[in-house]
């Protein structure tokens, strides 16, 4: 697909920005004054997000592994499909502004705009709340008008609709954003295990009262509302630290003004195309997670859905140490974008492509012998039938891995067409695939699918990326040179 010209492509900061050295985003010192290169940061912010990963995983399937017990798979298979509609909802509303607020405030941070800072944060805010209350009302209609299309059985006729009233939390991005451009890498691990912690000690109440469905339901909820909350009071705080949260809801230029009349856009170009093209992108990647367990649920039952769900959280938690590494990508690939460093810019994604591959490779290795005892330990006798999609799930992680520094590169870049495309083209391949493979092999057909997905998509990021890095290295007269 061709590219825009560079003309079309939206920028990050304000045209008449100073881009002299001394207006860039600063390099985080050590205490010893030195400054930290994106690798060696990346190294860091992976280990301080490994720390809450390590505390979480244990706990993810400790909790899994008592709700199974204590609901038994069928019921434990409601609450997942109650999870995979509301965050497949919360995914399709939600305009991932955290990608808004480390794309555009990297620019405007850089330039020395806090109020073009606090109006990027504002925008990002008055975002994830239309997108939570639109998402919220979607999902009460959809669960009290469609629970029969759903293929979901009567007890879920209330529960469904109370469970969308947890969209708005779960649409919560901007605070993300904040915190990975501030380098508070500590304080996401922090958060990280929150929702988790809340389930745990829930499930264990549960266990010694007999809780029921209904009260699992209330508890998975509650996790979600005070996952949200923590990681908005640390947003808040940060910002405060940092001297930006003054005046970040006063300013000459009004919200009003920034929305309906054209301001914003006026002064940051293309940040409403780029806000609505990360939320296509994020709704087409969905095919591969909650659709597809929602898929499975409607086909062959809530029991398929459970086993489904545990070995997507057992994979995603091996493969979850090379996985981190593209969390921390996006950060250090605007700041290297707003230097206009495109040579370290393609340096520092393919070091990461190397060294998560290589981890994430080591992992499936591993894989082989812990896949087994790890799901019998958490699901009981039964866990074996869940292997073979647990098995697939995880090459297709590694797949996956060898490729993440690929759509960050692409987003940083601004090739959202090429993003949106690659992402569009591998939608209507696994989809149908799915179904086709389910209706032939059952619950073992899921992997073959999402594997084949996995690898068509990365061969064509691929593609992109080979194509983009040609024509960034063109002569100057290219369309495409800035």
């Amino acid at each position: 697909m061709p590219h825009a010209p560079e003309s079309n492509i939206p920028r990050a900061m304000p045209e008449n920005r100073d881009n002299s050295p001394e207006n860039q985003i600063p390099a985080i010192e050590e205490s010893t004054g030195r400054p930290i290169s994106p690798q060696r940061r990346i190294v860091r912010n992976v280990s301080t997000l490994m720390a809450g990963r390590a505390l979480n995983a244990p706990m993810a399937l400790l909790h899994t592994s008592l709700a199974v017990r204590l609901l038994g798979a069928y019921d434990f298979g409601l609450v997942v499909l109650l999870y995979a509609f509301a965050r497949t909802l919360a995914d399709v509303v939600t305009f991932q502004s955290w990608q808004t607020v480390l794309n555009f405030g990297s620019g405007a941070l850089a330039a020395k705009d806090t109020s073009g800072f606090h109006r990027i944060i504002r925008f990002s805010f008055v975002l994830d709340a239309i997108s939570g209350i639109t998402g919220m009302v979607l999902g009460i209609a959809i669960t009290s008008l469609g629970r029969a299309w759903l293929g979901w059985p009567a007890s879920l006729s209330t529960l469904g609709p109370l469970y969308c009233l947890s969209i708005p939390f779960m649409a919560s991005a901007t605070p993300t954003g904040i915190l990975r451009l501030l380098d508070q890498y500590k304080l996401i691990s922090a958060q990280s295990i929150v929702a988790t912690v809340v389930r745990l000690a829930g499930t264990l109440i549960l266990w010694v009262t007999h809780g029921s469905l209904i009260a699992m339901t209330l508890i998975w909820i509650t996790a979600d509302v005070m996952a949200a909350a923590i990681l908005n009071l640390f947003a808040l705080q940060q910002l405060a630290k940092a001297q930006l949260l003054s005046g970040i809801f006063t300013s000459d230029i009004t919200l009003r003004n920034d929305l309906f009349h054209g301001r914003l856009g006026k002064s940051f170009p293309g940040i409403w195309q780029f806000a609505i093209t990360t939320n296509i992108n994020t709704t087409l990647t969905l095919a591969f997670s909650h659709i597809g367990t929602l898929i499975i649920g409607g086909m062959l039952g809530p029991v398929s859905a459970s086993y489904y769900r545990i070995g997507s959280q057992l994979a995603a938690g091996i493969a979850k140490p090379a996985i981190l590494v593209q969390s921390t990508l996006y950060p250090e690939m605007a700041r290297l974008r707003t230097e206009r460093n495109t040579g370290s810019l393609y340096a520092l994604a393919l070091r990461a492509a190397l060294a998560a591959g290589a981890l994430g490779s080591t992992l499936l290795a591993l894989a082989w012998f812990l896949g087994g005892p790890a799901l019998r330990l958490v699901i009981g006798p039964h866990g074996t039938e869940a292997l073979p999609v647990t098995l697939w799930l995880l090459a297709a992680e590694v797949i996956a891995i060898w490729g993440l520094p690929l759509e960050p590169l692409l987003f940083t870049m601004r090739r959202i067409r090429a993003v949106i495309v690659a992402r569009s083209v591998d939608a209507l391949l696994y989809l149908p695939l799915l179904v086709i493979t389910l209706d032939w092999y059952g619950l073992d057909g899921a992997g073959p699918a999402i594997l084949a997905a996995t690898v068509f998509l990365v061969l064509m990021q691929l593609g992109f990326v080979l194509r983009m890095k040609d024509t960034v290295s063109s002569p100057p007269d290219s369309r495409t040179m800035e």
